[in-house]
């Protein structure tokens, strides 16, 4: 990898987008910081008013269907590599596939797993080669694990987000890039809560090293922010 790295970071506003801008910038890599709507991230505002050099900041819904072109139009020229989706919602409170509407499961669906993968594959020109893309994913994405009792409808978005990650890779006989899912570990986030095992700082600083342990991999792996291997 690029002694010094360009990162996109989709969903950098708060939580694990945020710690990992943070983290980036720290480490001497530039970030491009991608936030739906700056008006209410002011953290990723004052990073990025603190380190002009380094943060470049894009307002974008991912679900937007310009979002790919605002993407390119903002970062210019400059090859990148690392992205990082990390945009997610946990879905309706109730969890309850019985109480859940079509609108509940769209929403949830694209936003977690159909739009990220969509918009990285428009993006993969600004990849260069040996490069990372990467997700955030969950343990409870795993079927073998069976983790996410207590979240049914966020784990099966989670395990779409892999299964659309893998058919993705399948189409190449050998990835030009790695792509990754990441499992952050329990995370005191928004979606976390209080309670979760890790602190933001933790978890991201592991995410960096996996992005960097990943560069010139050239595979598609699932694994956690320990850089071990989860199963599918």
């Amino acid at each position: 990898m690029s002694s010094h790295p360009h990162i996109l970071i989709v969903g950098a506003s708060r939580g694990i987008g945020l710690g990992l801008a943070k983290a980036c910038v720290n480490a001497g890599w530039t970030v491009y910081a991608l936030a739906r709507s700056l008006a209410g991230s002011a953290e990723l505002k004052a990073l990025a008013e603190q380190h002009s050099r380094q943060v470049s900041l894009i307002e974008c819904d991912l679900l937007q269907a310009n979002a790919a072109q605002l993407i390119k139009n903002a970062i210019g020229p400059q090859r990148l590599q690392a992205v990082l989706l990390n945009a997610g919602i946990s879905g309706p409170e109730h969890q309850d596939p019985q109480q859940a509407t079509a609108t509940d499961i769209g929403t949830l669906f694209q936003v977690n797993a159909v739009a990220p993968i969509a918009l990285a594959q428009q993006l993969t020109d600004l990849v260069e080669p040996g490069g990372v893309i990467a997700f955030t994913s969950s343990q409870m994405g795993s079927l073998q694990l069976n983790r996410a009792q207590h979240m049914p409808l966020y784990g099966a978005s989670k395990a779409a987000l892999n299964s659309l990650l893998l058919s993705w890779s399948s189409t190449y006989e050998q990835l030009p890039w790695s792509l990754l899912a990441i499992h952050p570990g329990w995370v005191r986030t928004d979606m976390g809560g209080a309670n979760a095992t890790l602190s933001v700082e933790e978890s991201t600083q592991g995410i960096l090293q996996v992005l960097t342990a990943h560069a010139g991999l050239n595979h598609c792996a699932f694994v956690d922010y320990e850089n071990k291997t989860m199963p599918w």
